[in-house]
């Protein structure tokens, strides 16, 4: 299915991300199929889901590949969603405030989450200490300030889907595989087209 979010009605051994406000890019849109999701409050649902990355430019690690080689680069840091652009989703939420301007009623029908990668922003970063370690958590997407750079991938920006872009699923890091992997088979797939943005869209606007 492809990554269509719409309104339906309805931490690692990694050092963590440093706390704060951060330029960014949008590295990676994984769609990871229907998940099952535990709450406290609901008990287990299956929803449809997605995992957004983004790079750090001015941030950078160092780590082993695979292949025990040192390499370095960008820090970066993600988040899963519900893909769903119902008015009290986080994925709509975040990309409202990303976009600077909320959705319009055509585009809440059927947007093209794929539209987001190698789009910039400003990425707000939070630290939260649980069992002893320190997690960086996404707090907020913000638009970039206007007159500043735009910032690029470091490599070409993997887009995951499985209609046209199931090719880049061996780029993807290995948790991520076994996250699609195991994704709930058990129930059809609807099929929804993108809605068609308009081409008075302000250029400031990066998706």
């Amino acid at each position: 299915m492809a990554n269509i979010a719409s309104d339906t009605g309805g931490g690692g051994d990694f050092k963590p991300v440093p706390a704060g406000n951060h330029i960014g890019v949008c590295s990676m849109v994984v769609g990871l199929g229907k998940q099952r999701i535990q709450s406290q409050m609901y008990g287990e649902s299956v929803k449809q889901q997605i995992y957004v990355a983004w790079e750090l430019p001015q941030e950078t690690i160092t780590w082993t590949d695979k292949d025990g080689n040192e390499r370095t680069g960008p820090m970066r840091i993600g988040k899963t969603y519900t893909l769903s652009l119902h008015e009290n989703a986080r994925l709509r939420g975040d990309l409202e405030s990303w976009r600077g301007r909320p959705f319009t009623e055509e585009e809440r029908k059927g947007f093209d989450i794929n539209k987001l990668a190698g789009a910039p922003c400003m990425v707000n970063v939070l630290h939260e200490e649980r069992n002893g370690k320190t997690y960086a958590n996404v707090a907020s997407l913000t638009p970039l300030p206007k007159g500043m750079e735009k910032p690029v991938c470091a490599d070409a920006a993997i887009i995951y889907d499985d209609d046209e872009f199931r090719h880049n699923y061996e780029h993807l890091p290995e948790w991520l595989q076994k996250k699609i992997d195991g994704q709930v088979k058990d129930e059809p797939q609807p099929t929804r087209q993108p809605a068609m943005a308009g081409d008075d869209l302000d250029d400031d606007v990066p998706f």
